[in-house]
This record gives C-alpha cells, sequence and structure tokens, in this order.
C-alpha cells in the first residue's frame, strides 16, 4: 500500500464523512465507498468461517440480499474471495463463464438487480476477518484506479472494524468467534441435522442450504423449523442444489 494512494483513501474519507456530519466509522467508509469506487452499493461482512459471519453493513438492499444469497448458496464471487484469500472481481455477471462457474447465484444475482459484483476480503496476515462486497446494477468492470482505491480502503476498514470490536471489549484472539450472531437459529439447526443424519456438519450445512432452495425459503426460516422440530429431514432426502 503506498502512502500516498493511503492518504488520498483517508482524505476522501474524512471530507466524506464532514460533509455529511458523519464520523469516519466502518459504516461511513462503506457510504464513501459507493461514490469513490462509482458503485451502486457497497456491503460489508464479518466472518470466522465459510459458514460462520454475519451483515455489519450493507447502503441498500442488493447488498443484503447478496450477503444472503452467498450464505444461502454457499457460491459467487463473495465465497470464492472469502475461500481464497484474494479479490474476485466480476464485471458483467451475466456470462457463459460465469452462470457455469457459479450456476445458482448469478441468475439469482440478476433477479435482485446485480449486474457486476467486486468483492474484496478483509484480512490481517493469514486471518481472514470477512468481506468488502461492492456491487453495479449494470454491467461495468473497475478500472485499475478504482480496484487500488478500494483494496486500500478494505484495509481501512478493517482497522476502523478493529477499533470498534475492542471499543465493546471483545477479546482479541476471538473477535468473531464469540460475537453474538443472528444466524445462531442456522447453526443449532446444523448440528441438529447432523446428529439427526448422522453426517458432518459441513455435509448438514449443506442439506440445510439445499432444502431452503428447492423450497424458495430463506435458510433462516428453514432453521428454524428445525428447531422448533417443525421439519425433520430424512437421511434420503438430500436435494442437490448444483
Amino acid at each position: 500500500m503506498s502512502g500516498e494512494r493511503l492518504a488520498k483513501v483517508l482524505g476522501y474519507l474524512a471530507a466524506d464523512s464532514a460533509a455529511r456530519g458523519a464520523k469516519v466509522s466502518s459504516e461511513s467508509a462503506c457510504d464513501a465507498g459507493v461514490r469513490l469506487a462509482e458503485v451502486s452499493g457497497v456491503q460489508l461482512t464479518l466472518m470466522s468461517g465459510p459458514d460462520r459471519g454475519e451483515s455489519r453493513y450493507a447502503t441498500d438492499e442488493v447488498g443484503t440480499r447478496l450477503e444472503e444469497l452467498r450464505f444461502t448458496l454457499g457460491e459467487g464471487p463473495c465465497a470464492d474471495a472469502f475461500r481464497t484469500g484474494l479479490p474476485v472481481l466480476a464485471g458483467d455477471l451475466d456470462t457463459g463463464h460465469n452462470r457455469r462457474r457459479w450456476p445458482l447465484f448469478v441468475p439469482a444475482a440478476l433477479e435482485i438487480g446485480a449486474r457486476a459484483v467486486f468483492a474484496f476480503p478483509l484480512r490481517s496476515g493469514a486471518i481472514r476477518m470477512g468481506l468488502l462486497v461492492l456491487h453495479r446494477t449494470y454491467p461495468s468492470s473497475m478500472t485499475h484506479e478504482q480496484m487500488s482505491d478500494i483494496q486500500v480502503l478494505a484495509d481501512v476498514i478493517l482497522s476502523l472494524l478493529l477499533d470498534e470490536l475492542m471499543s465493546v471489549q471483545v477479546e482479541n484472539t476471538a473477535l468473531l468467534a464469540d460475537m453474538p450472531l443472528r444466524r445462531a437459529e442456522v447453526h443449532q439447526a446444523t448440528g441438529m441435522l447432523s446428529v439427526q443424519l448422522g453426517v458432518s456438519v459441513e455435509e448438514a450445512l449443506v442439506r440445510l442450504r439445499a432444502h431452503a432452495f428447492a423450497e424458495e425459503r430463506p435458510v433462516i426460516d428453514v432453521a428454524r423449523d428445525v428447531v422448533a422440530r417443525r421439519l425433520r429431514l430424512t437421511p434420503e432426502a438430500r436435494p442437490d442444489p448444483a
């Protein structure tokens, strides 16, 4: 990260927050990122693993829905970026290559209005903390300048997040694992299914996602039915979303 580019991004964040009468924070940095990269929206997710994460902030509804798609389907630019630790840039989702690469994510993302998705991992050394996800409602690639700015913005947002999490006395060695997650029902349901079906926790989550996809329901709603014992999957019930 060059000092000149860092100074540029920090100066932009400070000016943007001052103009809106807000203090600089991870959320205000996301708001500024919309204008900095000329995108339609920005979404921020904290994650401690591919299947354990929580949306921290989204500038619009499309961003919120993209995070739900990542969590429900387990594929797409966001899932790949977290898994590899590298940015994944899809300037035009609606291509044959991308439809083959993400057969479930692409049509679902197009349906909610996302035509381009750019996912940047938030990482500190080998530790991956989450994702910064930008989207456009029209197909368009990022310029080199925009991509460089957002890579710096991702590092700045990570620093802001660490300060914010420490301010509420979250232990530095367990920043994410001990955070109260609104998706507790999903993790509880996954554990129950693992026992009921005699499969691994990872396989149980695949089954839960597959059932939610097949029923066209949010995975959280299905998980609540499992926890409340209104729904019981059988070993033979293995809908495969892929």
